[in-house]
């Protein structure tokens, strides 16, 4: 046999292999997002009042794309891209220095045993304070987002709620329980490493979770950033209400700053919608700080249809010191 004839065999039975495979696999694909438009007066504590647009009023507006091949066995890689909106301006990213896919960019292999991901991730410590807590992941109005991710290093945690050059697990769900971990080398400048870990229990009409984050930053030139951060978290629905409560302690080393971080709300069905009620309060302490936050936020949401919901929210934030921040905004979501 020729070596040609050799070549053309092999070609044939790879073609007949890889059809084979196609056979027995499954492509999937979906489009989706969030449009959440709004207007409103917007004035945290501290700063001046501004009447604006605003496109994360209740949640961030965002457009995202995932395709993945399922084959036998229960293998599915997949990749997952999204970016943020800015109706306000027509751009995309929350702000100028977001890359071009802001919120999500990372490639996956789920199976049987778990679920692995690298690439641009959300942080574990984000996904569980917006599990728990009435206002989801509302940045402007959820008093535990604000105070945990918006209100400065002094207060909050360290770093973006979105880790690059990430990489991520999940474990398969074991009765209700499941675990993850994730770990990122943080901006090519800087030596660095960034860790989290969580653990979440969902049974029936209770749900909790114990969450951790390390974050470790040394640019050779600034006092090198340690800060360890935990939280717990639980909500319970009774039926008449489902209630929320978080408790988020920071410590970082670097700036000498302590936080502790309460919040709790409720979802209360109420006529045709849902009146939801959030409030925070933080205090913060160190050798040159003692700052005290406190905020207070109620919205009404009122479900147009399946995929509508028509609000209005507000909020009255308060830090020690400084000028009453009062929000106000009226807005509608829509999620496809």
């Amino acid at each position: 046999m020729t070596t040609n004839n050799k070549l053309r065999r092999i070609a044939v039975a790879f073609g007949l292999a890889c059809a084979a495979c196609v056979a027995h696999a499954q492509a999937d694909y979906s489009v989706y997002g969030v449009a959440d438009f709004s207007y409103g007066r917007f004035e945290p504590s501290g700063f001046e009042a501004l009447h604006r647009f605003n496109s994360n009023s209740l949640t961030a507006s965002f457009v995202g794309v995932n395709a993945s091949y399922g084959f036998d066995g229960g293998w599915k890689p997949g990749i997952t891209l999204e970016t943020f909106v800015r109706f306000q301006d027509f751009k995309t990213g929350r702000n100028d220095n977001d890359p071009a896919l802001s919120r999500k960019a990372f490639a996956s292999l789920a199976s049987n045993y778990g679920t692995l991901s690298v690439g641009r991730l959300q942080t574990l410590l984000f996904d569980t304070t917006t599990r728990f807590n009435a206002m989801g992941n509302s940045v402007a109005f959820s008093p535990a987002m604000r105070h945990i991710f918006a209100s400065g290093n002094l207060e909050g945690v360290q770093r973006d709620f979105y880790w690059n050059r990430a990489a991520g697990y999940v474990s398969p769900n074991w009765e209700g329980v499941t675990g993850s971990v994730m770990y990122g080398l943080g901006p090519n400048d800087q030596r660095s490493d960034l860790a989290g870990a969580n653990i979440v229990v969902s049974r029936g009409l209770l749900a909790a979770a114990l969450s951790m984050q390390r974050v470790h930053l040394n640019d050779g030139i600034n006092d090198p950033t340690k800060e360890t951060t935990w939280q717990v978290g639980a909500t319970y629905n009774f039926g008449w209400a489902r209630l929320f409560g978080l408790y988020t302690h920071t410590d970082d080393s670097g700036l000498e700053v302590r936080s502790n971080i309460y919040s709790g709300g409720a979802s209360v069905p109420l006529g045709p919608g849902t009146f939801q009620l959030q409030a925070g309060f933080t205090k913060a302490t160190g050798p040159a700080v003692d700052r005290k936050h406190t905020s207070i936020s109620g919205a009404y949401l009122y479900a147009y249809d399946s995929v509508t919901d028509i609000y209005v929210v507000g909020m009255n934030d308060r830090v020690r010191g400084q000028t009453e921040g009062v929000s106000v905004a009226i807005g509608a979501r829509y999620r496809f």
